[in-house]
Formats: C-alpha cells, sequence, structure tokens
C-alpha cells in the first residue's frame, strides 16, 4: 500500500490520481486551496477543447514551443488516441472540428469535469481544500505541511500548475526552476493608431517577427492565423502563438519587438498592381471604398489616417505616392511591440526543469517518489488543445508509475 499526495487538484492531478487508483490498495488525496478541477471550466471557450485531432506523436509535440523532445517519449505511450478512449470510458464522446480541434458532444466543460469527479468518487479519492505550504523529504517518504495540518506520505505528485506554487514547492526539493514567463498573451504596442478598432479582427494573415534586427525563429507554419485589435495592442490566435514563441526575449520600449503583418498575403508589386486596377475601374468611387474591397472598412480608414491620405478623395486622383503607401501598409504592416499583457497569460512558460524529470514515469531525477505533472513542469503548447493533452498525457504516466 502507498499513501500518496496528490498537490494541486487540476487536470493533470485529477487524472494522476485516477490511474494511481486503479491499485485499490493506495490510498490517494487530493490537496487543493479551491474547487477540484475549476480551472477546466473556462478551457475551450466553456467547450473544453480536449485534444488535437493528431496521432503521429512526433507531429503532435511540434506544438509545444517548450518540451518538444521530452514529449516524444510521453506521447509513444499515452497521446491523442489514448486520450480519447479514457474520456469515452468515462461517458464523454467527442468530435473533430474542421480545424482538428477535439471537443466532446456536449460542448461543456461542465460534462467533462462532472465525469472526472464522478470517477474520484467512485475509487474513494480523498479530497483535501487545504494549500500546502511546504513539502520536505523525510526517512521514510515526505512530510506534506498545510496552514492547518502536517501530514505523511509515501509518494507526492506534484501538480499545481504553472502560475508557481508548484514550482516553489519543487525548488525547496532541490529542483531547478526555468523562470516563469507568460505566454500564450495579448501584446502591448508602441503605435496607438488602431486603438480605435479595439474588436476589430483581421482574417487568415501572415507575419514575420524582428528583434534587435535579426528574424526570429518560428516555424512558417505557426505564422498564418487571425489578430484581433485591443485598446492597448493585438491578440488573437497569431498573436498567442508568437507571444508564445518570443517568450523569452527582452523586448522593450526601447528594444520592442518587431512584427510585420502581410495582411493582403500577396507581395507588393502583385498587390500594388491589384490595387491600381481597382483604382482605375472605379475612378469616381472614394478611395476608402475600394480600399475596403481588401479589408474591413473601419480599419482602411484608421489605415489612411495613419498614412495621412484623404480618404474621401476620388479614386481616380489618388496619387502614385499615396496608392504604393497604402499597398506598402497592405503587404509589411511593422508593429512594435513593447511588451506581454501580463495576468492575463492563457499558460506561462517555464518551470521544473525537465532534465531533472525521467520521461518515462514523471518521476524526479533528484528525489525518489517525487513526480511531476502538467503545466508544473517546462513544457507549454499553443492553443488548440495541446496543454491539455500535456496535463492528461503526464497525469497518466505519474498515476501510472505508482501503481
Amino acid at each position: 500500500m502507498k499513501k500518496i499526495c496528490i498537490a494541486g487538484g487540476g487536470p493533470a492531478g485529477v487524472v494522476a490520481a485516477i490511474f494511481a487508483s486503479e491499485n485499490p490498495e493506495n490510498k490517494i488525496y487530493i490537496f487543493d486551496k479551491g474547487i477540484i478541477l475549476n480551472t477546466l471550466l473556462p478551457t475551450g471557450g466553456g467547450r473544453c477543447n480536449l485534444a488535437y485531432n493528431e496521432y503521429n506523436f512526433k507531429e503532435l509535440a511540434k506544438f509545444y514551443p517548450r518540451g518538444e523532445k521530452f514529449l516524444y517519449s510521453v506521447f509513444s505511450v499515452f497521446s491523442t488516441k489514448e486520450t480519447i478512449e479514457f474520456f469515452k470510458k468515462i461517458g464523454i464522446d467527442t468530435y473533430v472540428q474542421e480545424d482538428l480541434r477535439i471537443f466532446p458532444v456536449t460542448n461543456s466543460s461542465k460534462d467533462v469535469k462532472e465525469a472526472l469527479l464522478k470517477q474520484i468518487n467512485k475509487k474513494n479519492i480523498n479530497k483535501v481544500f487545504e494549500q500546502i505550504g511546504d513539502i520536505t523529504k523525510t526517512d521514510k517518504g515526505f512530510c506534506v505541511k498545510t496552514g492547518k495540518n502536517i501530514y505523511n506520505f509515501d509518494a507526492v505528485v506534484i501538480s499545481c500548475g504553472g502560475r508557481g506554487s508548484g514550482q516553489k514547492l519543487a525548488k525547496n526539493l532541490g529542483h531547478n526552476i526555468i523562470d516563469l514567463k507568460p505566454s500564450l498573451c495579448a501584446l502591448v504596442t508602441k503605435e496607438k493608431d488602431f486603438v480605435s478598432l479595439a474588436g476589430v479582427s483581421l482574417k487568415n494573415i501572415k507575419a514575420e517577427v524582428f528583434f534587435d534586427n535579426k528574424k526570429v525563429k518560428i516555424p512558417p507554419s505557426m505564422l498564418t492565423g487571425d489578430i484581433l485589435f485591443t485598446h492597448t495592442g493585438i491578440s488573437g490566435p497569431l498573436v498567442y502563438r508568437i507571444s508564445s514563441y518570443c517568450a523569452y526575449l527582452d523586448f522593450c520600449k526601447e528594444r520592442p519587438l518587431k512584427i510585420v503583418l502581410n495582411i493582403s498575403r500577396k507581395n507588393f508589386d502583385e498587390f500594388d498592381g491589384i490595387f491600381l486596377k481597382d483604382l482605375k475601374e472605379n475612378p469616381q468611387k472614394e478611395t476608402l471604398n475600394v480600399l475596403s474591397k481588401h479589408i474591413p472598412k473601419n480599419f482602411a480608414a484608421a489605415l489612411c489616417e495613419k498614412e495621412n491620405i484623404d480618404k474621401i478623395q476620388k479614386a481616380g486622383q489618388l496619387s502614385k505616392i499615396d496608392r504604393q503607401k497604402l499597398s506598402k501598409a497592405l503587404t509589411s504592416l511593422a508593429i512594435n511591440v513593447i511588451s506581454a499583457v501580463k495576468g492575463e497569460e492563457i499558460v506561462t512558460a517555464g518551470g521544473v526543469d525537465l532534465k531533472e524529470i525521467n520521461a518515462k514515469t514523471m518521476e524526479s531525477k533528484l528525489v525518489s517518489n517525487l513526480y511531476f505533472c502538467g503545466e508544473v513542469l517546462n513544457i507549454d503548447g499553443l492553443t488548440g488543445g495541446f496543454n491539455l493533452q500535456n496535463c492528461w498525457s503526464t497525469g497518466f504516466l505519474a498515476g501510472n508509475s505508482l501503481l
């Protein structure tokens, strides 16, 4: 029999507890200061984006800016197929969207939460609503201290998420922690030209990213998507991906991150030729209306204002210089980012150093019978179900190792 402490009642910790309970002799306690699985409810916009429809584990791992190679071993054991089978077994059927994201057929995070909680109750897993303040190694196992009590355990699984508390526990146990940084977040821009466009989005555009006049290495497939203008800068799926890959670049007002947007998805000469043709075919229309054929009208108006161009002048009267200004803006619009929007990130980059973790078991290489799973590790994925997949997969390995 093992007495097991699960430090953190999020998706990873709960899955670890469920699989560890396959051994009926294990006595399992989930510690959480709040509500078990509460962090699951907002995922996928409340629909719970469980996974991504990619069955090649190496291809799946490419969606993780940090942790890719480590996850080869993890996903080779428990990946998309096993995730779908697990949820089907506990009563959650799934479907695949056109964008390959996988959701429960009920489109409800609450249903997923209830199905997992049902398993916890069915397997008599104990819930302790106390915040762990410290964990120390003892001759016989571990001493776990909360604000109310002191407990002793044979094994510990740290699964407190990516916000810092789990990393603190790991550090006190001798583990190296990679600095935490916001990831999958909105970005604050130096330019304020588009503040009036807060809420306006641009679809399926391309981007390039530069820092200190050097191109940032980001997979080309990750640099096409939608952006959303905000009161302070830019957001949206494409921006989230950029923020993730640039999480450890020290950009600021003096050293901004330069994002060059190709809104037209054409090169300058090609788009300028198309725009010139449109202007010639509609000489009596306002320049704004002709430009609006290619971009949202309110964005076209803001672009004209930014370039100091009269938006109501006739298209036939637009000068070559002004036309080319607009063509350049639609093929290479430079935006300077001075910071991430802190406190609103979807996940954090950084965490427990993966070099100190056994990828086959999730056990610490430094402390025996100490395990880690989920976002407490230096693993973070893009949007699309990848961060939950990390929780399911590492949670399975940690729990299965405790049988």
